[in-house]
């Protein structure tokens, strides 16, 4: 295998929470799942993700302003795994329930928590780029268990006694 292959092999591995990463532009909403979410710092509180510049909603995340993070509980797989599939992207938004919090990018109720940003800053590294978002907005939801992804599929926490 090649560096980059076992790169990939391996962060298969890395159990990760899965989101939904959402965004409006010219009256039509975006939507992208990422495990690539990382917090930043809490002064000013701040996130970032990490979005391949070969994906579709790759030029309205980086001309928008804005976009939401919606961490997705277990209950939600299939809300991810329709945003996961790249046919009928237009229909995507029929699936869940859906509000706007302050930036206007779309919030899908029933999600542990939606984080709403305004990007501050957008960097390149490799194939993907680096949004960093101040949180402009934090909705707390649904307490149920978290969606995770790992070695290429949903799954949940299993707690330890």
């Amino acid at each position: 295998m090649t560096q980059s292959e076992d790169f990939k092999a391996g962060m298969r591995r890395l159990a990760a929470g899965v989101s939904l990463i959402t965004t409006e532009g010219d009256g039509r909403r975006y939507g992208l799942i990422a495990t690539a979410v990382t917090s930043v710092c809490a002064e000013p509180p701040t996130l970032l993700i990490c979005v391949n510049r070969t994906a579709s909603i790759h030029a309205h995340l980086t001309q928008a302003g804005a976009f939401c993070v919606n961490v997705l509980s277990v209950m939600q797989s299939d809300i991810a795994t329709r945003f996961a599939t790249p046919v009928d992207r237009d229909t995507r938004f029929e699936t869940g329930t859906w509000t706007t919090r302050e930036t206007g990018s779309p919030a899908l109720q029933g999600a542990c928590v939606s984080f709403d940003c305004r990007t501050t800053h957008q960097m390149t590294q490799g194939t993907h780029t680096v949004l960093f978002g101040e949180i402009v907005d934090v909705w707390l939801q649904d307490a149920a268990a978290p969606l995770t992804y790992h070695e290429g599929c949903f799954g949940t926490l299993a707690k330890i006694a």
